[in-house]
This record gives C-alpha cells, sequence and structure tokens, in this order.
C-alpha cells in the first residue's frame, strides 16, 4: 500500500478563493447583484437552492431596506441568520425590530391596541462577533430587518432556510414605528 503523507495548513482567504475557482467550495459573500444594487429598496438574491430529492433548503444573501420601513413579519418556520462580512467594504449595522411574543399574540395585541415598547426589543446586530452573528430565529417569532438610518452602504447578510418558506406580515394597524 503506497502512503501519502500530508501536513495540515492553516486556512486563509486565498487557500479559499483558490478552492473556490476550482469549483470545489462557495466562500460566505455577498452575490454580485446584492453589491451592484444602487436602489434604496431592499433586495434578495439566492445563493442556491437545494433539489427536493436532497430535503429543501436555500441559502440567500440580503440587502436591508434603507427607508426604514418597519414591515414586522414572521415564517411557519425556523430561519438562521449569518452577519458576516468579509467583503471589505464599510457596511452600516442591521437594526432587528422582534416582537417578545409569537404572531398571533403580536396581532391580537395590536387588535386590541395595547402593544407597548415593551412587547418589543430592537437590536444592533454586529457582523463578524463569534457570539453573536449566528442565530436561528424560530418560526412564528416576529421580526424585521432594516439598515441602520443614515448615510453609508445598506445592510448585508444572510440567511439559510427552507426553499419555500412564506412570509406571514404582522397586522399592526394603528400603530408606527419609530427609531
Amino acid at each position: 500500500m503506497k502512503e501519502l503523507r500530508l501536513k495540515p495548513i492553516n486556512v486563509t482567504d486565498k487557500v479559499l478563493l483558490r478552492l473556490e475557482r476550482r469549483g470545489l467550495i462557495r466562500t460566505l459573500r455577498p452575490t454580485a447583484k446584492i453589491l451592484r444594487r444602487t436602489s434604496r429598496n431592499g433586495l434578495v438574491d439566492t445563493i442556491y437552492s437545494s433539489p427536493v430529492e436532497h430535503g429543501t433548503h436555500k441559502l440567500i444573501c440580503v440587502r436591508s431596506d434603507n427607508a426604514g420601513r418597519i414591515m414586522l413579519n414572521s415564517h411557519p418556520h425556523h430561519e438562521e441568520f449569518m452577519l458576516i462580512n468579509n467583503t471589505g467594504l464599510k457596511l452600516k449595522p442591521v437594526l432587528m425590530l422582534i416582537g417578545l411574543h409569537k404572531h398571533r399574540e403580536m396581532e391580537k395585541k395590536a387588535k386590541a391596541g395595547s402593544l407597548t415598547t415593551r412587547d418589543f426589543l430592537l437590536l444592533r446586530l454586529k457582523y463578524n462577533d463569534h457570539k453573536t452573528c449566528v442565530f436561528t430565529m424560530l418560526k412564528d417569532s416576529p421580526h424585521c430587518e432594516i439598515s441602520e438610518p443614515g448615510p453609508g452602504k445598506p445592510s448585508i447578510f444572510f440567511v439559510s432556510e427552507p426553499t419555500d418558506l412564506p412570509m406571514h406580515n404582522v397586522d399592526t394597524a394603528g400603530y408606527s414605528f419609530i427609531l
């Protein structure tokens, strides 16, 4: 039997880019479509979507809305957020508004006129922080992501979720959100 003696090397971005050029991996970075976008509106671009025979799953890249429009939504299944910035660009932080009750309870409180600021958390998320930049949003949890207001490049982040995950808007008629 022939032996192949291998020595580990430290991974670098150059090593990963070499593997990517060979068609073996894809590094986690925004798509060209996301980076070229000049509109103030948000944008989603699918990085990949798995075929049904392997389970339904996709990875998307999201450029947050710059206009500050808050539209709470939830999904009937979980999704993973990844706030990684390896572009070299200075991106604005992602602001994430999270309702502290599940979808139905938030709508019930909105309809009754009893929502208060204590029903929400507005988080300023940090890129590349190993303790906070990757997390799962659980099903039926109301949330909305926007870029922090002000000048600068809109926030960009990644989401891994089921391929056909529907979005359910939370009816908060009678309420407006001011940052």
